[in-house]
């Protein structure tokens, strides 16, 4: 999903499925000077919308740290007992 203004974009988000039961939203963003707005906001419900018509209802996502408090009101919370992981790079094992 993608938001414009005047024929260029100033942000976007995507979400990844299996088409049948969960998705994981990645790469939300909105260049520095449009936030503030609602852009990603309304970038999250849209996708949010998209995968509830598709049937999906589990969404989660990945935020980095400062990021809780946009979420939180979106209608995600932290997973208990959950980490999120990274597999290294072969040069890093």
């Amino acid at each position: 999903m993608i938001a414009t203004e005047n024929d260029s974009i100033i942000g976007m988000g995507r979400a990844i499925s299996d088409r049948i039961s969960d998705a994981y939203i990645q790469d939300v963003t909105v260049l520095p000077l449009f936030r503030g707005k609602k852009i990603g906001s309304r970038i999250i419900g849209t996708i949010i919308e998209k995968l509830n018509q598709d049937g999906i209802g589990w969404i989660g996502l990945i935020a980095e740290k400062n990021a809780k408090a946009f979420y939180e009101p979106l209608g995600f919370s932290v997973m208990p007992n959950a980490a999120p992981m990274l597999r290294k790079t072969a040069n890093e094992l």
